[in-house]
């Protein structure tokens, strides 16, 4: 899908992929997007400083994305971001060597007292978080959406729309499921309405969390 997304063209404009010295930026908007969201607010739960914290985390995860995944925006005013990537062309032993290289880095920034809370948090929570769930329904390769960030100034304008278009474009040109996850359920009218298919919803009955599965079958 680099191919394809490197030269992407919707309405005139030209999606753009994210490079370092735009970090900072995307750290910013995904804190603003996803302070409120259910699985943060877990993950964070018990961090002093909740907005600082997950700006340090974003800021240490994206060079990562950067450099296996794709990250994407619509333009230079980085208002919006997509990050996915094709299960055929993903990396998982770079990923997981690019992980262990950054863990001593992550660890000072984050700090010591933060980082045992958060690692806590994630293990709370993965009692509900399954990303492996997509193996049920299906066998061979596919798209997974990893983070669709918008900000609040610029809903209602049809980013959306401009942001999946190329991905689903793409997908259905080369007959490849979509899929994604949430933990909002008010995120669910817009991935319908977009042709995605809620297929699981993962629960425990002992935490308030919910992961909501989403398919798109190429039309």
């Amino acid at each position: 899908m680099k191919k394809h997304l490197n030269a992407i063209m919707y309405g005139g404009t030209a999606m753009i992929r994210i490079n370092e010295n735009q970090i900072e930026s995307i750290a910013r908007l995904l804190t603003k997007c996803f302070i409120n969201d259910p699985l943060i607010i877990m993950q964070t739960k018990g961090i002093d400083d909740r907005e600082k914290f997950l700006k340090k985390l974003f800021m240490s995860q994206l060079p990562i994305f950067q450099k296996t995944i794709e990250v994407f925006s619509l333009d230079d005013k980085l208002n919006s971001v997509i990050i996915g990537y094709e299960k055929k062309n993903y990396k998982s032993f770079r990923t997981l060597i690019l992980n262990l290289m950054a863990s001593p880095r992550v660890f000072r920034v984050l700090g010591k007292k933060d980082f045992k809370i958060y690692s806590s948090n994630v293990k709370n929570a993965l009692k509900v978080i399954n990303l492996k769930w997509q193996k049920e329904f299906i066998k061979s390769n596919y798209y997974y959406i990893k983070v669709i960030a918008i900000a609040n100034e610029e809903r209602g304008k049809g980013v959306f729309r401009k942001l999946i278009t190329p991905t689903l474009n793409y997908c259905n040109e080369n007959t490849i499921p979509i899929i994604l996850e949430s933990n909002d359920p008010n995120n669910t009218p817009i991935y319908e309405h977009f042709g995605f298919k809620l297929v699981k919803t993962i629960a425990e009955n002992e935490i308030d969390l919910r992961q909501y599965c989403f398919i798109k079958c190429p039309d």
